[in-house]
């Protein structure tokens, strides 16, 4: 009974003694700070100070309150009597606001590093209001090249990281994806689309822009992303690391009370950028109309011969007012609707904390009858078990999926490109449903396209991890983390018979059914001892297992019984095909730190990996790597009073990288008709590890108390031992030998300039640049390759290929003959085109990338913008040339039936040559000719440089005094766009597109993709 009183006694003195602690937190200049983390120490509770930087706990007279932000020093203040705490945070110079996410999820300060990274905040990424973490990378990161390969409703992106290590077209120059310290996958799988006959497309990531699977992340479950460019900075990674890592941290729960978060957004999408159509002439042929009305006929018209072109009379002329000009890509674009909303909640106390979220992203295309939406679950917990034993467990459920516009050869885009302005796109149904159609069949219509055949993709996804940390003593630490990655992606694709691409085979359903498992575990020991007070060494070791297990059915039914109907038991022959592939990478790694005053680091790595692509006898494989740095910032100024921080730094690594799963020795697969066949293709029993080796060297510079600041680093990577088939004699029995040979190399420079010009208590304005450029080069290739080609064009001659000597990305093709720098007119009036031998015309990649990042805030409102530049690149229009001898292109008519002398020399008769004098009609028998223009690299490559506004925001942030009322601690208004300012010369779609899939290692190839839009999106987000 006496403690029963005591406790009630006790109980009442508490309460009688608590009390509501308020106040306002502020940096050195006065500017409230949102987001600082107020905790009672040693009783699990806490809050975050609000937009205003204001905070409300419950306390009691003695409690500790711990006040912390990143940068800036913790405090710990002891309650009082007072109710009121103001708190000033000052910086901590000592963390120079940057601890940096490496390798296996470490965090290491910034000085000690040796190489090259960035890091980007989760505000960032929320600027860019885009539903595609990458996407939301892009202009970020100097070396770091991010392109939306299309504009359709859920389209991939592809990535580069110091260009193009890899040479054949079917290897992988991806970076390593790494979400809370292991690999995800991030595959693009273009699988196999296209009928058996009748399609000239390459393959099938030519004919659709399938999703990455790191779409499958939601950004707002981000906090920060590291970017480890080379390969020092990804070394510990094994041969996965050899294309560098983009390393994810995401969101964690915070101590303290929950903490409710809900962001709501709507954008629009539109295309603005497209090629300049005539308004002058019709359709038609040598000036004359070929095509009238006639409800009465089977398809609508009357056809005075083929109804095809655009070279018929002006519109003025034409007596028919059936016909006038329609801006065919106004008229088939629509705007686009994205419609996104997440919930998250996050909290807890020091022994539990979680993070949960929900996300949707529902996308109408800019294509008729496309659209794309993506499902997001997500739950994270942190579990102190002891004082020295912690668990984190996550769990992440994606459903992704969506329609998906064709491009490509015999495509919506193709059929886009000869389409005549004359002709209404959208009156595309005859009264019995079928294809109403001027061109009678010579290209289909693109809305009747875009209306009855499509790709559908339905993905499920599940990525598990758990992961327990373990303080055994002051200097040990053990930590195990496993998790699984599995998703199943079913896709159907149906063509019915009366499209050009379905024709040949009677139309065509393709099913696909993909299913990937992978396991990845990491057992990390790390020791950290201090040898001396000025001499510390941390030593790490460690065991990786990374297994995947990918299953792969796919139909194929040609030959539709019934039109309409899209199910397979509706075609009269079935091709089917499946397969199963596994493969198992075991490493074991090292890593040894050692660091002097405080003032010298040194880091020396060594993994050994195990990899079952490999042959028996070489699959085990070791590379190291070495970094080091040194501070000497206080050497030139003691006090740091100009000169915050100095760090030079140099690197130097070998990674490996290994073959497709299959190419070693020769193998038995699956036929289409049942059965097996023996593979055309075998590999040498000795085929050995490509291997990268890399050097880097850079500098860190800062002033004036870390407001200014120059980072700027030089690099050389060299691949070596490149993994090639080689063609071989059919006297052998094989038509191809995978083998090693070939080697590139990448030389680059990266600039990072940073300024926080204004930071006062109303305005803060901060500056970013960032300024990259990377110079590749062909050193050899296998003795019996003279070119790599990657992409070819046909009969227009444009192809993408190395030769020795050449930079990844080289684009080869046919020009004009030229005399003494002078284009040749021959007798006729005309340039001619030598098309016995291709020339080199240009490169897909930019001499140099640079980009300006600005944000300014002035009290509650803040604005940011984006801008990119990218200068040179070079790219080949594919649908272009169908535009130019269709006569639908301005370039067409700006001349047309006028007599003209063209710019060049001509025979002066005695062996020489002199001005050209002598006249030539330019009409479509011009524009037509394939040996005089349309196969001209001059007409068909160009200049790709281009100026963007990536993206811009407004945001408001209401204040306190409105919120509070309504019991919410945070409400912002934002609104934004992106792409919506582009300059270029390129005539046609934004540039920035490409006409294969993300992951295809293709570029230079562009105009037959589903074109990029621009972006304006509104945005609420409450929290409370």
């Amino acid at each position: 009974m006496k403690v029963k009183f005591l406790l009630f006694f006790l109980h009442l003195y508490c309460i009688s003694f608590a009390q509501n602690v308020s106040g306002l937190v502020t940096d050195n200049s006065g500017v409230p700070l949102a987001g600082v983390s107020v905790l009672v120490e040693g009783k699990g509770k806490g809050t975050v100070t609000d937009f205003d930087g204001k905070f409300t706990i419950n306390a009691i007279q003695g409690d500790i309150l711990i006040f912390s932000f990143i940068g800036l020093k913790t405090q710990r203040v002891t309650v009082g009597s007072d109710t009121t705490i103001n708190v000033v945070l000052e910086e901590d110079t000592t963390t120079l606001d940057e601890v940096v996410v490496t390798a296996f999820g470490i965090e290491k300060d910034i000085k000690t590093v040796g190489y090259s990274l960035q890091q980007i905040d989760s505000e960032t990424i929320e600027k860019s209001n885009s539903t595609n973490i990458f996407e939301a990378l892009q202009g970020n990161v100097a070396g770091l090249s991010i392109s939306t390969t299309s504009g359709t409703a859920g389209g991939g992106t592809d990535i580069l990281l110091r260009g193009v290590n890899s040479l054949y077209a079917g290897n992988d120059n991806q970076p390593l994806i790494i979400v809370d310290g292991l690999p995800v996958n991030n595959e693009t799988i273009s699988g196999e689309v296209n009928p058996s006959t009748g399609s000239n497309s390459t393959n099938s990531a030519e004919q659709f822009s399938f999703s990455n699977r790191g779409m499958d992340i939601n950004p707002e479950d981000i906090a920060s992303v590291s970017v480890l460019k080379g390969a020092s900075a990804s070394a510990l990674y094994g041969l996965r690391g050899a294309n560098g890592a983009i390393i994810i941290t995401t969101k964690r729960g915070k101590i303290g009370k929950p903490q409710f978060s809900f962001v709501s957004g709507l954008s629009m999408k539109s295309v603005e950028k497209t090629p300049e159509l005539q308004s002058k002439y019709r359709e038609g042929y040598s000036g004359e109309a070929r095509l009238s009305m006639n409800p009465d006929s089977a398809d609508g018209y009357d056809h005075n011969g083929t109804t095809f072109y655009t070279w018929g009379p002006t519109y003025e002329d034409d007596p028919d007012n059936n016909f006038f000009f329609h801006n065919t890509y106004d008229d088939f674009f629509r705007t686009g609707l994205v419609l996104e909303n997440n919930f998250s909640v996050n909290g807890g106390s020091e022994s539990i904390r979680y993070f949960a979220s929900i996300g949707h992203v529902d996308e109408s295309g800019i294509v008729p009858n496309t659209d794309y939406s993506r499902t997001t679950v997500r739950l994270k917990n942190n579990i102190e078990l002891s004082k020295s034993l912690d668990f984190e467990g996550s769990i992440g459920y994606t459903k992704s999926g969506g329609s998906r516009a064709n491009s490509g050869d015999k495509s919506i885009m193709s059929s886009l490109s000869y389409w005549s302005p004359s002709v209404d796109i959208n009156d595309y149904l005859l009264p019995d449903g079928s294809q109403k159609n001027y061109a009678a069949g010579i290209i289909d219509n693109p809305r009747y396209f875009a209306e009855t055949s499509n790709l559908k993709d339905d993905v499920d996804r599940w990525i598990a991890s758990g992961k327990l940390n373990w303080d055994v003593n002051d200097w040990l630490n053990l930590s195990y983390i496993a998790s699984i990655d599995t998703y199943a992606d079913n896709r159907r694709r149906y063509v019915p018979d009366d499209l050009d691409v379905g024709d040949d085979v009677g139309g065509f359903i393709v099913e696909e059914h993909i299913k990937f498992n992978a396991f990845n575990s990491n057992f990390i020991a790390t020791a950290t001892k201090d040898i001396t007070d000025k001499f510390r060494a941390t030593l790490l070791v460690g065991n990786q297992i990374d297994m995947n297990d990918k299953d792969y059915a796919y139909v194929r039914g040609e030959g539709l019984r019934a039109a309409g109907l899209n199910n397979l038991g509706n075609t009269r022959e079935i091709f089917q095909r499946s397969y199963n592939q596994k493969r198992r990478i075991v490493g074991l790694f090292g890593d040894l730190r050692l660091e002097y005053a405080n003032r010298v680091f040194f880091t020396l790595t060594g993994r050994n990996d195990w990899a079952s692509t490999l042959p028996k006898d070489n699959r085990s494989f070791f590379y190291p790597s070495a970094s080091a740095s040194f501070l000497f910032n206080d050497l030139i100024d003691e006090e740091q009073k100009i000169f915050s921080f100095g760090k030079i730094r140099a690197s130097w690594a070998e990674v490996g990288k290994i073959p497709p799963i299959g190419v070693v020795g020769r193998f038995y697969y699956p036929s289409d008709y049942n059965g097996f066949y023996i593979s055309e293709t075998a590999g040498i029993l000795d085929l050995e590890p490509e291997i990268t080796r890399t050097f880097e060297i850079g500098t860190d510079l800062r002033f004036l108390d870390n407001k200014f600041r120059i980072d700027y680093t030089y690099y050389r990577n060299t691949s070596e031992k490149q993994i090639f088939p080689l063609n071989v004699a059919p006297s052998s029995g094989i038509s191809r030998l995978w083998t090693n040979a070939g080697k590139v190399e990448n030389i680059g420079h990266e600039v990072l300039l940073s300024a926080d010009i204004l930071h006062n208590e109303k305005i803060n304005w901060t500056a970013t640049v960032n300024w990259f450029t990377n110079e590749g080069e062909v050193l050899s290739l296998p003795e019996d390759i003279s070119s790599i080609v990657f992409a070819d064009s046909g009969f227009a001659g444009v192809v993408a290929q190395v030769n020795v000597g050449d930079s990844p990305g080289t684009l080869y093709g046919y020009t004009w003959r030229y005399e003494n720098g002078q284009r040749y007119i021959g007798a006729n009036g005309r340039p001619e085109i030598e098309v016995d031998e291709r020339k080199k015309v240009g490169n897909a990649f930019p001499d140099w990338t640079g980009t300006f990042q600005n944000t300014f805030s002035y009290k509650n409102l803040s604005l940011s913008f984006l801008l990119e530049y990218k200068k040179g690149g070079d790219l080949y229009d594919a649908g272009q040339r169908n535009s130019i001898r269709n006569g639908i292109l301005q370039i067409t008519a700006d001349q047309r039936n006028e007599t003209v002398v063209l710019d060049g020399v001509m025979d002066d008769g005695n062996g020489g040559y002199t001005t050209n004098t002598i006249e030539t009609l330019i009409d479509q028998n011009y524009f037509r000719d394939s040996f005089a223009y349309n196969r001209a690299s001059e007409i068909l490559v160009q200049d790709a440089s281009w100026l963007k506004l990536r993206n811009i925001s407004l945001t408001y942030n209401l204040p306190g005094t409105v919120i509070e009322p309504l019991n919410l601690d945070t409400v912002s208004l934002s609104v934004g766009a992106g792409n919506i300012i582009l300059w270029t010369p390129f005539d046609g779609f934004d540039p920035e597109g490409n006409q294969y899939s993300a992951g295809s290692n293709t570029y230079g190839f562009t105009g037959l993709n589903i074109p990029l839009a621009q972006t304006y999106n509104f945005t609420l987000k409450v929290g409370f």
